[in-house]
């Protein structure tokens, strides 16, 4: 027992000390990404640690730092908990709403028929689909009646992306920002008498074999592009990141842009199929000219990501262009 208690210490303090590095290193990154997990040890090691070892000078000092740690990671992750601050306000209308399904499909996953009853339970105004490929277009063909302006670019690298709208769309491209097989669809979705800007993303996760600082560039120069002062804007996708990351939180400051889930929970959607290994990382931000009408994590459909389903209320009307 007390060697795994030793282990469990060690590894939560050192998470701990590498999460507050400004490195762009993929190990660095996943410890960032991991603070509640680690929190969650940490409380666990404080309060059972006394029932199972000697409180010697060594471990009481671990305890400590243990402690330490722990108000660290509360402090950063704090404001995700739904008893703070709520950072986008909830909407009182509804009457120029626009609802949006997003959901990293998972390229292993064949169940095209999950997506199809989900999209028509919900009935978004549009969806975004991440890690698509030529199959994955062609299993869900039937809902292009329905969702007929479309924003295609299958790839067969997990990095294929996809937007279906019932609203009209203009000036729609793909874009590859950073990687020349990684894509982004950049977009104006027309909502009554305007246009929003929409932009969908998946950049690469951070990995041993991977540059984390690509994804990090490439959510900056998005950050540039979601001017607050110009165009209603929404981004969404699987950032491969989470909310309380330094590089999100950047993007934040340089875009304007606001989380919903800021004060109403994590949202955890990856890995729906481990339970206890979950993170949020499929993301909305929206600009200030939406207030919430609802956000919801749904239920899984064969990917390993959750979908994430928003209705948000255009507010700030703005005219057409």
């Amino acid at each position: 027992m007390e060697v795994v208690f030793k282990i469990l210490a060690a590894i939560t303090i050192f998470s701990t000390i590498a999460s507050s590095f400004r490195s762009t290193i993929w190990w660095v990154k996943v410890c960032d990404v991991s603070r509640v997990h680690a929190a969650t040890i940490m409380f666990l090691l404080l309060f059972s640690t006394p029932f199972f070892l000697p409180l010697t000078a060594i471990w009481v000092c671990t305890l400590c730092l243990l402690a330490a740690g722990l108000l660290y990671h509360l402090k950063i992750i704090f404001p995700f908990f739904p008893f703070t601050k709520k950072e986008l306000p909830k909407s009182l209308h509804t009457d120029c709403s626009i609802s949006i399904l997003s959901i990293n499909v998972r390229l292993k996953n064949k169940k095209y028929q999950n997506l199809v009853n989900l999209v028509e339970e919900i009935d978004p105004d549009l969806f975004l689909l991440t890690e698509v490929d030529q199959a994955w277009i062609n299993g869900i063909h039937e809902l292009k009646k329905k969702y007929p302006h479309t924003v295609l670019n299958p790839l067969d690298n997990t990095y294929g992306i996809a937007l279906y709208s019932k609203l009209a769309l203009k000036d729609s491209e793909v874009r590859f920002m950073v990687e020349k097989d990684v894509p982004s669809i950049h977009t104006n979705v027309k909502l009554k008498n305007q246009y929003i800007q929409l932009i969908g993303l998946h950049p690469r996760p951070p990995a041993p074999w991977t540059r984390p600082e690509r994804k990090d560039l490439e959510l900056i120069m998005v950050a540039g592009l979601s001017n607050i002062n110009s165009k209603p804007t929404i981004v969404t996708g699987d950032l491969n990141d989470v909310g309380w990351s330094k590089i999100t939180q950047n993007f934040k400051q340089i875009s304007g842009l606001l989380d919903p889930r800021i004060g109403r929970g994590f949202f955890n959607t990856y890995n729906a199929l481990i339970p206890i290994f979950q993170f949020p990382v499929d993301h909305f931000f929206v600009s200030k000219h939406f207030k919430l009408v609802k956000i919801e994590k749904l239920k899984a459909i064969g990917s390993d990501h959750y979908p994430v389903f928003l209705i948000v209320n255009l507010e700030k009307v703005h005219p057409i262009y």
